[in-house]
């Protein structure tokens, strides 16, 4: 995994531009980095949970 620090004024900037936000997220990623990988781990569980979706289904009788 590459590590990019950031400068932390820019950080706070970005941040306060979530703090003041109308309807701010629930969840945020700071840097260009964390949402590639978000993204790969994310497909790997919906293929996982589509692979064993009949075995879901089982349980509900």
């Amino acid at each position: 995994m590459h590590v990019t620090l950031i400068e932390p004024g820019v950080s706070a900037a970005a941040l306060m531009k979530v703090v003041d936000a109308e309807k701010p997220p629930l969840r945020v990623f700071f840097g260009s980095s964390p949402l590639e990988t978000a993204k790969a781990d994310y497909e790997s569980r919906l293929r996982t949970w589509e692979e064993w979706q009949p075995v879901a289904e089982l349980a509900q009788g």
